[in-house]
């Protein structure tokens, strides 16, 4: 998506080079890997930098306003101040505090481009600390029993939440190597989440003999353990696994529904997931709310 303010071009978590990106979180379907001029956090600076060995500049116009979202370390809205009322655009976003996240607080906004990957009502998640609480009693038990477990999940953003749980189960617990420089750079941040050994060396030293242990990792991997997978589709989706958790880094349907009476805006416009579904049902509701695709009208046609 881009965003045309006056002769500035202002690109939102697009793959393309624009005049300015801004950059919401460090996902690799967020970031233009071209881009030269970047709004985004500290954080999503060094994870980007560490993650993809890409360098740009960083500036904050006059007029935007960068707000915690809640979704991975460092991820934020971005909030545009003008003469004409104020733009919100969240990106990714959860408003659930989580064990070192903070959920997200939206500002009021004339206008909102809404993120809605989980827009359908099939999508409302449990408590947290809850599924939190179910999942680490579900590892417990099968390593209790002699069984080891991989949890899976990305390798930035949920797998350090799963490297911060598992760690409290005090049994050994490896990670996939493509998680150990996202825990280095979380622990550089104040995330402490040093100390993991990376599955390659685990099992290099026969580690894997001595015992049950946990292995993060974003993939199955060719070890003999059971494997559990954390997120937000397991409300309505089958695995090929031993068990699946609905721990999300998304808002759900009735969090969405709440996010939109806090900002309270006079249009919406829903990107992502079931944006068509979730416009319809905020048009049910008496509000005004367009779902957007590529290629379609530019935002001026509508507001």
């Amino acid at each position: 998506m881009k965003l045309k303010l006056g002769d500035r071009e202002i690109g939102l978590d697009t793959r393309q080079r624009c005049e300015i990106n801004f950059i919401s979180h460090a996902h690799s379907d967020h970031v233009s890997r071209s881009a030269k001029r970047v709004i985004c956090s500290d954080e999503t600076a060094l994870l980007v930098s560490g993650r993809y060995h890409i360098e740009f500049e960083r500036e904050m116009p006059e007029g935007f306003e960068l707000v915690p979202s809640g979704h991975i370390l460092g991820s934020t809205a971005l909030l545009l101040h003008s003469d004409q009322g104020r733009l919100l655009f969240t990106g990714d976003f959860s408003p659930r505090d989580r064990l070192f996240l903070k959920g997200f607080k939206p500002p009021k906004a004339e206008i909102l481009i809404l993120e809605t990957t989980f827009g359908d009502p099939r999508y409302n998640f449990p408590d947290t600390y809850e599924v939190i609480k179910e999942s680490t009693d579900w590892v417990r038990t099968q390593l209790e029993s002699g069984r080891s477990v991989t949890t899976l999940g990305y390798s930035l953003g949920k797998a350090q939440v799963l490297c911060s749980m598992m760690e409290k189960l005090k049994f050994p617990v490896y990670i996939h190597g493509s998680i150990l420089k996202m825990n280095s750079i979380y622990s550089q941040l104040g995330v402490e989440l040093r100390g993991f050994i990376p599955y390659a060396e685990a099992r290099k030293r026969g580690y894997f003999d001595n015992g049950p242990f946990i292995l993060v990792s974003p993939q199955k991997m060719a070890v003999d353990t059971l494997n559990a997978k954390f997120t937000g589709w397991a409300m309505t989706m089958q695995f090929d696994t031993d068990a699946a958790f609905p721990l999300s880094d998304h808002a759900g349907f009735d969090e969405l529904m709440e996010t939109v009476r806090k900002v309270d805006p006079s249009v919406v416009f829903t990107v992502h997931g079931f944006k068509e579904e979730f416009a319809e049902r905020l048009r049910q509701e008496g509000r005004r709310a367009v779902s957007l695709s590529s290629h379609q009208m530019k935002l001026r046609d509508f507001v």
